[in-house]
């Protein structure tokens, strides 16, 4: 096991996600997101909310 950090913040629709990989932000409404990642790569992902479960789905 390793130990993971994230800091998220929410700005209406869009999120801010700061980790050890670097900044990424996102755009979505009611558990489908759209964005990109801390490390560039771009992905779109839905879950249901809050229960953690999400499937997340990264664009070559």
């Amino acid at each position: 096991m390793a130990w993971r950090f994230r800091k998220t913040k929410n700005f209406g629709p869009i999120r801010t996600t700061v980790s050890k990989n670097g900044v990424g932000t996102s755009f979505g409404f009611l558990g489908f997101r759209f964005g990109v990642s801390s490390d560039g790569k771009r992905f779109w992902s839905f879950g249901i909310p809050g229960t953690g479960l999400y499937y997340i789905k990264y664009f070559k």
